[in-house]
Parts: structure tokens; sequence; C-alpha cells
């Protein structure tokens, strides 16, 4: 019968209370003389279980940390071969879970009891899920080559109405470029022409927003300066953008709603003789470069439209003394806002120093330096608002 000392019966306690307490006990120790008898079997089948147990643990606490990978013990605890089992499972289970990331929503689970019933539900879901996000998608794109459709068709109407290569050249407006660079498919700027008996009135005019809101402004826009210009015979500056500035309230009943769209204006006409020229402005200026440098006649501080002041002022005319070869510039504010990567503006400063220094070259070439300039400026910065420009060689 196999008898223990106190201190050995002590030993073996001690292990099995550390396993109790989820530690991991060394094995038991005996002394190199020690005896074969009963007592050093238990030691060896004691030992051996420690060895398989933190064998088995370690399995369990990569199992529980998701590490799928790690080498399964080899002994063979019936706990152990159930362990074996679920990491068996889990695996397939990943498997299956980076197919359906990968679109096969045709993956089932049929070995995991309840799980496999709650699993499949969730594919079934997520492939009906997947299907309506795609049919909705498709939608939406239909939607958008509508839309875009649409805008683009806009833009072909837009474009007729701004005067056209021939009837600029048919006006006795002389050596001319135009830079015109929308933002978007329509663009909330447009340039603007009539010839009225030997005058020719030119204007460009920057609309609240761009894209498709500032687009209908600019039409109807287009379409007040030539009801006021062309059908009434008004050929005052002035006058021209008095009667706009009244005619877009009306037409945007802005006495009484909330719309404060407007414009801004850069108004010229030219008189017959080509001796002078008349400039009237809603918030954009005018550029005059002569060989003596470049002057900006300022326009008033007021835009064509929007909410009235109780002091309103009315418009007012300057009257510019011009020469053969004089360069004159309108513009919108858009290449003067646009910004470089660092949030700088391009600037009037250096939009003035620009024009000063390119007016002697020639109109093409004046056009293609500004547009250098401008993308130098940019340095792959996204173009932030509509730009427009019409130089005119007096």
């Amino acid at each position: 019968m196999l008898t223990l000392q106190e201190t050995q019966l002590d030993a073996i306690t001690e292990i099995f209370y550390r396993l109790l307490r989820g530690e991991k006990p060394a094995q038991l120790s005996l002394p190199p003389d020690a005896p074969e008898n009963e007592y050093t079997q238990v030691v060896a089948y004691i030992n051996r279980f420690l060895s398989e147990y933190n064998e088995f643990a370690d399995f369990m606490y990569s199992l529980s940390r998701g590490e799928l990978d790690y080498d399964p013990p080899k002994g063979k605890m019936r706990v152990l071969q159930s362990f074996k089992s679920l990491q068996a499972s889990l695996r397939h289970l990943t498997w299956k879970t980076q197919k359906i990331a990968a679109g096969d929503f045709t993956q089932r689970v049929d070995f995991m009891g309840d799980f496999s019933a709650a699993f499949n539900a969730m594919t079934q879901q997520l492939q009906q899920a997947f299907a309506d996000l795609e049919r909705a998608n498709a939608e939406l794109a239909e939607k958008n080559r509508q839309i875009t459709s649409s805008i683009q068709y806009a833009r072909r109407i837009q474009e007729a109405l701004l005067p056209s290569p021939e009837r600029m050249a048919q006006a006795s407006l002389g050596e001319y470029f135009i830079l015109y660079l929308p933002l978007s498919i329509v663009s909330g700027d447009f340039y603007w022409l009539a010839q009225v008996n030997d005058d020719t009135l030119t204007a460009v005019v920057d609309c609240t927003g761009h894209g498709v809101s500032g687009a209908l402004l600019s039409m109807i826009g287009q379409m007040l300066l030539n009801k006021i210009v062309v059908e009434e015979r008004i050929l005052d500056p002035a006058q021209i953008l008095e009667r706009l500035h009244g005619d877009v309230r009306a037409a945007l009943q802005q006495r009484t709603g909330e719309a404060m769209d407007g414009m801004d204006v850069s108004l010229c006409r030219l008189h017959s003789e080509r001796d002078r020229v008349t400039f009237a402005g809603a918030k954009r200026p005018l550029y005059h470069v002569t060989p003596q440098g470049l002057q900006e006649i300022k326009g008033d501080r007021k835009p064509i439209g929007g909410r009235q002041k109780e002091d309103y002022r009315a418009f007012t005319n300057r009257d510019i003394a011009v020469k053969p070869g004089d360069m004159l510039y309108l513009c919108s504010d858009g290449l003067a806002d646009q910004p470089d990567p660092d949030e700088q503006k391009f600037g009037s400063p250096q939009l003035r120093a620009v024009l000063a220094e390119l007016a002697p070259l020639p109109l093409d070439t004046q056009k293609a330096r500004v547009i250098e300039r401008l993308q130098a400026h940019q340095r792959h910065e996204p173009q932030r608002d509509d730009i427009t420009m019409l130089g005119i060689r007096v």
C-alpha cells in the first residue's frame, strides 16, 4: 500500500491547488537517488499530466485569442479532441467568411448546430442587402446619367446664348480674346455683347454661385441685358445696370421673397469714335492698360439684385479716354480668388501685374500666358469658381 510523507502530500496538494486557481504549477521533482516505488510512479503520472495540461492550456489560450493557426498538442484527452474539432470548424468558418467577404453569398455552414442557423440567416440577409444596394446603386447611376445628360443639354443652351465668334467678329470690337473656364458643366459666369448702331456694348457677368444655380441666373441675366439694350435701346451703362438691378429683383421676387441672389458686372460701352469708353461696374472693375501702365477703374460697391439698402445710390459712369493699342480687361473674380495648395489666393495685385506685363503681347499669347500663370499658381489645386476674362485691344 502507498504511504506518503507529509511533505510529499503537501507537494501534490499544492499542485492541484494551483491548477484550480488557473496557474501553471511546476512539475514534482525527485532526488536523484529516489528508489523506484509507487510514489515515483505517481510523480511520473502527475508530471505527465502537468505537461499535457500545460500544452492544452497554451492551446486554449491561443484559441481564445483567435490564433487559429496554433498547432494543437498531440495528447489524447477527450476534451482536447473536442477543442481540436472546434479549431477545425473555426478555420473552415473563417474560410467561408472570406468567401462571403469576396462577394460569394452562396456559402453556407451546416456543421455547427444553432450557430449554423444564425450564420446562414446572416449570410442570406447580407445577400439580400447587397442585392438591394446594387439595385439602388444602379438606379442612382441611371438618375445621375439622366441628370448629367440634362445638364450637358443645358450647357449647349447656355453656350448658344453666349456671343458666337461670328457675332464677335461682326461687332466693331477689334482684336479680343475670351478666357472662359466654367467650374462645372454649366457656368455662373457669362460674357455678353451687343452692337447698337456704331457703338459696341460688352460685359462680363459673375452670377451668385456656380453650376446649375449660377447657370439659371446667368440665363436670366443674358435675356434681361438683351431686352434692355437691344430691344429698349438703353445704351448708357449706368442706366443699363439700374434697369438690370430692378429687373433681376423683380424676376426673383426679391422685394418680398428670401432670394438674395445677384450678379457682379463689368460693363463697357465702346463709342463709335473709338477714342472713349464709358464704364459702369457692379462690384467689378475695368482694367485699362496703356504704355504708361495699368489703371484700375473700380465699379460701384454694390451688386445687381439682392437686398436693397435704405441709403441706395444709383450706379455711376466713368468715362475713359483710350487710344489705339490700349488694352481693356473685364473679368469675374474667379481668377483672383483661386487659391493655391497653401490657400493663398492668386490675388488682385498679382492679376494687375500679370495684365500690365502681358498687355503688349498678341492676344492669343496673352490668353495662353494667363492660363500658364493660373496653372503655375494652382499647382494642381482644384479650380474653386468659374473663371471668365475678356481682353480687348482698342
